[in-house]
């Protein structure tokens, strides 16, 4: 393994996984952002955020894991390497 690659790469997923987290918020506001009252209001805004918020957060975290995965294995490949 490409050590530097590697280690690259572990950050790249790590920021995409921020990168969704910040998706997650921004348009949380945006759900909340405009006048919208009664029970479709509520429904979808719960839709939102129990659902596809929970979605995203799952992504997050498997990016998130795969970036440690990946850091990992370049940090090995480091020390078999020296």
């Amino acid at each position: 393994m490409d050590v530097q690659g590697g280690t690259t790469a572990a950050q790249a997923f790590a920021r995409g996984a921020q990168e969704i987290e910040q998706f997650g918020t921004q348009y949380t506001q945006v759900m909340t952002s405009f006048e919208w009252l009664g029970p479709d209001a509520d429904r979808t805004r719960e839709v939102w955020s129990n659902e596809y918020m929970n979605m995203l957060r799952q992504v997050s975290q498997a990016l998130e894991t795969f970036s440690t995965l990946i850091n990992n294995q370049a940090q090995e490949q480091e020390q078999v390497s020296a």
